[in-house]
């Protein structure tokens, strides 16, 4: 979203972006992991924003700030402490969720009131649903406006197309790989789904994991279902998204993610007119429209497969979905709202 907000403001008569991109992260499964080059890499990027307030004059700090995560966190405090005093004020963007629960249940004295000290009285924050800001609110910025988020239309110059079940349901996972996510209730779903039925059902799940530990408990489980039934495409591009989703009968996404906040992957489905199964986790109910949209409760395998069973004899959304996503989570949407808030700021 970072790089849909630096493209997509590119040019913008009102608002100049200056990017720096610290790149700590090799991949998903470092994400939040200490290591000493991140540190590194971490002044680096302080300096080089420092260097670009210098050559630019005056401007705002735009800044994603960590979910409940401690070493996140002390990442955050640094960065603020060393770049927010020269700034002429500090705007969060708040992707994920759970950092005001943190600080409430899990962190020490020193911790709430430093983080206070430093990421408080923000003249900006930008949340992605009314529901989910609590975290920013917990923080007394002077502002909040909501963002929802969006992607680019992966269907512009053509209809969706709408796959009617023959014989068995192509079910897809897309996305971060990990228990929390939902990936083993999807993988035992269709286990179930398959003994009841043989050979209803064909999972193809696409993305990389979030840590070794889900990565073998995926593998684990597949090597003991029957050849076929579930495949790993590995992390694809976005023409290899759109063939997925292309084929796809059900999206199946049953999080329960502490952090989750706007899944992009819901949002995809949408624009692909794909029917959904997830939860009714966080903000995930008020961004899906009413059709073709299943609700089961985490950890429960068999509700999806019984959802997995219906879609069979289901129609197809025949533009329902995709209408939803045309209505309100576009990418032009998205940085119509963005650019809205942006220039409030004066």
């Amino acid at each position: 979203m970072v790089q849909a907000m630096v493209e997509g403001l590119r040019g913008d008569r009102e608002i100049e972006i200056l990017h720096v991109n610290p790149q700590l992260s090799r991949d998903a499964a470092d994400i939040g992991r200490w290591r000493p080059g991140k540190f590194v890499r971490l002044l680096a990027a302080c300096g080089q924003a420092l260097r670009l307030r210098l050559r630019h004059g005056p401007c705002f700090f735009y800044y994603v700030p960590a979910p409940g995560k401690r070493g996140a966190l002390y990442r955050d405090w640094t960065v603020i402490l060393l770049c927010r005093p020269f700034f002429r004020g500090l705007v969060l963007h708040w992707h994920a969720v759970g950092l005001g629960t943190w600080l409430q249940t899990s962190a020490t004295a020193p911790e709430r009131w430093i983080t206070r000290w430093l990421l408080g009285r923000a003249e900006l924050s930008l949340v992605l649903d009314a529901e989910l800001a609590a975290d920013a609110k917990l923080l007394a910025p002077r502002r909040i406006e909501v963002v929802p988020n969006g992607v680019g239309d992966p269907l512009p110059f053509a209809p969706p197309s709408a796959p009617r079940p023959a014989g068995r349901c192509e079910v897809r996972f897309i996305g971060l790989g990990s228990r929390e996510k939902g990936l083993l209730d999807t993988l035992a779903a269709v286990e179930i789904q398959q003994a009841r039925e043989p050979g209803s059902v064909h999972l193809v799940v696409a993305g990389s994991f979030a840590s070794a530990p889900d990565e073998r408990a995926f593998r684990e489980r597949i090597s003991r279902l029957d050849r076929g039934l579930v495949e790993h495409a590995g992390v694809v591009d976005e023409n290899g998204k759109r063939a997925l989703f292309s084929s796809a009968d059900l999206f199946c996404f049953p999080t329960r993610y502490p952090h989750e906040g706007q899944p992009l992957s819901l949002i995809e489905a949408m624009a692909h007119d794909v029917p959904i199964v997830t939860t009714r986790w966080r903000a995930i109910p008020n961004m899906l429209p009413a059709d073709f949209v299943w609700y089961v409760d985490a950890d429960q395998p068999g509700q999806i497969a019984e959802i997995i069973s219906a879609r069979r004899r289901t129609g197809a959304p025949h533009g329902l979905l995709r209408a939803h996503y045309l209505a309100h989570f576009t990418l032009e949407r998205h940085l119509a709202a963005l650019r809205s808030a942006l220039r409030s700021l004066g």
